[in-house]
């Protein structure tokens, strides 16, 4: 007969399997978990492709500075980009999310979104114009973007990469998308540490240096978008 156990010995095996303690990973957007969601959008008018999506979608199931990148495509119809994006941010618990559109002349980091659309009253994909005047009637005019946006832009300078920081991200549903990423609120948005919106151009259009954009760069603007916005936290972290 082997000889007994001691009783510390049962007692701290007992309260491991009791507990799971090192036997499971760690929950999904839990304490421990570590993600970053992206988000770009549906084609919309009579293109077939958006070249955010485009970009943020090669990512998907990539590791960036120790965290899993996850993506999600968002809708081009007002009052419809809140919904999946909450859904989205909700599911996975992420630390940071960094959404993106298409449509400028070159990449930019957008630092603020305005509670208003466009004069023109552009339709969007299900034909309709905007819904009223205000994205959120109560809300306040303007929110700013969380993102590090000087940072960010030196690294793309470093890369070769036109680009700028804009205080107008426009009136179409890249400025919903922002309005509403930054109004997001409740016990999930305690842990989202950086949010913010990235504009890129459309692949095919010309570079103010010269050339066109072609789709490995947009992807590499949103890569180092992503990195430097991590490296910004991990910073942050230290101090």
């Amino acid at each position: 007969m082997a000889p007994a156990l001691p009783l510390a010995v049962v007692l701290v095996v007992a309260v491991a399997a009791l507990c799971g303690c090192g036997a499971q990973a760690p929950e999904r957007g839990g304490a421990t978990a570590r993600t970053v969601l992206l988000t770009g959008f549906e084609p919309f008018g009579a293109r077939t492709v958006n070249d955010s999506w485009e970009a943020v979608r090669v990512l998907d199931g990539a590791t960036v500075r120790g965290r899993r990148v996850v993506v999600a495509r968002l809708p081009v119809v007002y009052d419809a980009v809140e919904g999946p994006l909450r859904a989205a941010i909700e599911r996975e618990r992420p630390e940071v999310v960094l959404s993106f559109g298409e449509g400028t002349e070159v990449v930019r980091v957008e630092t603020v979104g305005r509670n208003a659309y466009n004069a023109k009253r552009p339709a969007d994909n299900a034909g309709r114009p905007p819904p009223r005047d205000a994205i959120e009637p109560a809300g306040p005019a303007a929110v700013d973007g969380a993102l590090p946006a000087a940072r960010i832009v030196a690294a793309w300078g470093r890369a070769g990469i036109p680009s700028r920081a804009s205080d107008d991200a426009g009136g179409y549903l890249c400025n919903e998308c922002l309005y509403r990423l930054m109004r997001y609120a409740g016990p999930v948005a305690t842990g989202v540490r950086r949010r913010g919106f990235v504009h890129l151009p459309v692949a095919g259009t010309a570079r103010p240096d010269g050339g066109t954009w072609d789709l490995s760069t947009l992807r590499e603007a949103a890569r180092v978008a992503v990195e430097e916005t991590l490296a910004d936290l991990d910073a942050s972290n230290l101090r």
